[in-house]
């Protein structure tokens, strides 16, 4: 079960490291969709992105 985490007497919510892992992913992910054009055939690139987003810290806290 996930649980708070304490650091320097703050709790942190686990979803904030979730998100902190995800972010490079993201990253390296919108690299290699900007390089294939991918984009370019979608049709909201912004919304695409932020799915994207989503669904990479789903898939983190289902495995991790």
């Amino acid at each position: 079960m996930l649980s708070e985490v304490a650091i320097a007497g703050i709790y942190v919510p686990p979803f904030f490291f979730y998100a902190c892992v995800a972010v490079p992913l993201y990253w390296l992910a919108r690299a290699v969709m900007a390089r294939s054009g991918l984009l370019r055939r979608v049709w909201h690139p912004a919304l695409f992105e932020f799915a994207v987003s989503l669904a990479l810290v789903s898939l983190l806290i289902l495995t991790l």
